[in-house]
């Protein structure tokens, strides 16, 4: 299990996080939903233990994020950011292998880990192109080879893949092959948290889904159990219809086109 009980976090005189609890579970796939400057991205990063001045505690499989080090916090999570830099002409196959480094493996099992990923993400026929003559779409699902090859292997204990709006810039094909890839690596006991801004894809694709706003966790619970309309609307101040796809036996939004002013907390509560 990984998790925060009861985290903050503050920028200055800024609160940005306010007493938060949150877990993933492995196997599961966990979306965190919710406005623009919620917070999600530092609650990303607090979880990842990329920001480290927090209070409260984040504990991965037991044992506090702080009594890791840095490569064995490498071995039991992985992040992908919103963006990824490459400034240097790596071949995508070098790329993934960055993934690797640092791992107790030879280099026959990182080779097999390697081709594992990169199938799995359908990249196997880049493997010596230049990464950046690469797309948009391809360079992001390469970067998830390489999450993916951090935590791959297969170990007695659980792994953990932190998303931060992975499908942010790609087309809908795209976005539905990330999540879908995402979804699929749960069962090698992984737990995967995915910050997500398409609601739509939160409840398809997540087992758990947890609302944002100012800070706080405004409700949380089984993914279709808490997409609801009130949910929604607090969370985001904006009108919604709810209703059931049969396709996907899961519910979906479409917003109410409008020329009235947006929600307000205060009109909901």
């Amino acid at each position: 299990m990984y998790q925060a009980s009861n985290i903050s976090f503050r920028v200055r005189d800024k609160i940005i996080l306010r007493d938060i609890n949150l877990s993933i579970e492995p196997g599961a796939f966990t979306a965190i939903v919710g406005p623009n400057g919620a917070g999600k991205s530092t609650l990303l990063k607090v979880m990842a233990h990329e920001h480290t001045e927090y209070h409260g505690d984040v504990t991965i499989n037991g044992k506090a994020a702080r009594n890791y080090s840095p490569k064995e916090l490498a071995w039991v999570r992985a992040v992908l950011p919103q963006t990824t830099t490459v400034q240097f002409t790596f071949t995508v196959e070098q790329i993934v292998m960055l993934g690797r480094h640092g791992h107790k493996a030879t280099q026959k099992e990182n080779a097999a880990i390697l081709d594992e990923v990169m199938s799995l993400t359908g990249i196997d026929h880049f493997r010596g192109r230049n990464y950046l003559t690469l797309s948009g779409g391809e360079k992001q699902r390469v970067q998830l080879a390489r999450v993916l090859a951090q935590v791959w292997e297969e170990t007695v204990y659980p792994r953990y893949i932190l998303l931060d709006e992975p499908t942010s810039s790609l087309d809908i094909a795209q976005q539905q092959l990330i999540f879908s890839l995402a979804k699929q690596v749960c069962e090698r006991n992984i737990g995967v948290m995915a910050i997500i801004h398409d609601l739509n894809q939160a409840v398809q694709f997540a087992d758990h889904l947890y609302f944002l706003r100012g800070g706080k966790i405004v409700a949380s619970g089984e993914a279709q159990q808490v997409f609801t309309k009130s949910n929604i609307e607090e969370t985001f101040c904006c009108r919604v219809n709810v209703y059931h796809d049969p396709c996907n036996n899961c519910p979906y939004i479409i917003p109410e086109r409008t020329m009235q002013q947006p929600l307000s907390i205060s009109s909901k509560r």
